[in-house]
């Protein structure tokens, strides 16, 4: 049912309007990647240059691909068949259609790991905030960003938040419970931060359809005019992004 869901949001959802128009997100990808060299340069003044980076859920690798540009080594792993094919023409032989949990890793362990918009689509977030522990080196990086349910937009909007997605997004964290989680896998030294994201307004409106469908039939009347605009705002859902440190 969730694989067939994906695949069709693929065709004609959220995922289509992503990876047909990917310089959308380029913005936000470039702020990850600021993120993570700002928390490097905080623990140790290095840089991103040959830091061995595994991305969870990679979708179509444009956000491996800055980090590329940076000298960081990256590989990525994705689910979605067809977000595969597309990153690996990008990335040839670093992008692996698998499972985390049931991926046998090579030995040698990652610098940085990142789950981007990943942790809610689990079953079991928490044994996938363990495996990436495990897989990072001492000193560690992870990055997190995922829906907080704790946010003040979402106990503003209760049901209506966006995040609330069924099917799609199975496992929300509050900021604490998230703190916990991190910190039972024995990641530490967390930083916080509200995640804005800089995005064009058409793009915002039309995946209203996809997340947020009633406020995208109360903006119906402003169709003609919002789904193509391309002025940029800075946009905030109510999501964290967090990095922390393996100990």
């Amino acid at each position: 049912m969730i694989a067939t869901h994906y695949a069709e949001k693929f065709k004609k959802g959220n995922y289509e309007i992503l990876s047909k128009h990917p310089q959308q997100y380029i913005q936000v990808y470039a702020d990850f990647v600021k993120t993570l060299y700002n928390r490097l340069h905080e623990s140790d003044g290095d840089t991103l240059k040959g830091k061995k980076i595994l991305d969870i859920g990679c979708f179509t690798g444009d956000f491996l691909q800055l980090l590329q540009k940076k000298g960081a080594n990256v590989y990525g792993l994705e689910l979605q068949n067809n977000a595969v094919k597309i990153a690996n023409k990008k990335l040839p032989g670093r992008i692996f259609q698998a499972d985390i949990m049931s991926y046998k890793f090579p030995k040698e362990q990652y610098d940085i790991i990142t789950l981007l918009g990943v942790a809610e689509h689990v079953i079991d977030p928490l044994n996938l905030l363990k495996k990436s522990s495990q897989l990072l080196k001492k000193g560690g990086i992870i990055m997190i960003q995922t829906p907080n349910s704790s946010s003040l937009l979402a106990r503003i909007a209760g049901k209506y938040w966006p995040p609330y997605t069924p099917v799609e997004h199975i496992h929300i964290f509050s900021k604490n419970g998230l703190r916990q989680a991190l910190e039972t896998c024995g990641l530490n030294d967390q930083i916080y931060q509200s995640h804005w994201k800089k995005l064009q307004v058409g793009y915002v409106y039309n995946n209203l359809n996809n997340f947020g469908p009633e406020f995208h039939r109360i903006l119906k009347p402003l169709d003609s005019l919002l789904s193509s605009s391309r002025f940029v705002l800075p946009f905030y859902g109510g999501e964290m992004l967090v990095t922390a440190i393996k100990k």
